[in-house]
């Protein structure tokens, strides 16, 4: 399903067969050449990638709009709700909060099962709310 944001990209920026097997695949499956080239050839222009993304969006009907929350959805699921790089572009557009309520959704009236930690971040979540209940602790000690 993020072959249509890769395609998307591709007819705009000319991409050439590396850049678009780099965007199909998720960073857990990057492996050290594929990162050298990710962050040599690509990162230095997805800021151009999601602001051409972000103006074809915004253009859209809602129909359209939906049609693209359920194509991020759909591969998601399809990757057991990890991101590709394409779906992360396309999710920093859409926004994550809702592309991740509508993946749990699907995933629970489907049957989806999902890899842990995929929701909402995964691990930088359970950390950031280990440090807010340790913050809390924290203060009402110090009184």
């Amino acid at each position: 399903m993020a072959v249509i944001f890769i395609e998307l990209l591709q007819k705009e920026f000319n991409l050439n067969e590396n850049e678009i097997n780099l965007l199909s695949k998720t960073t857990r499956q990057l492996k050290k050449d594929d990162r050298r080239a990710y962050f040599g050839q690509l990162k230095r222009r997805e800021k151009d990638f999601k602001s051409f993304m972000k103006r074809q969006y915004e253009t859209m009907t809602l129909e359209s709009q939906a049609q693209w929350l359920e194509s991020v959805v759909q591969s998601l699921l399809d990757r057991g709700g990890e991101p590709d790089l394409a779906d992360n572009l396309a999710m920093s557009v859409i926004g994550r909060i809702p592309v991740y309520n509508r993946m749990r959704e699907r995933a629970e009236k489907e049957g989806f099962k999902l890899k842990a930690l995929t929701n909402f971040g995964g691990m930088s979540t359970v950390i950031m709310l280990v440090g807010v209940i340790t913050a809390i602790v924290l203060y009402l000690t110090a009184k």
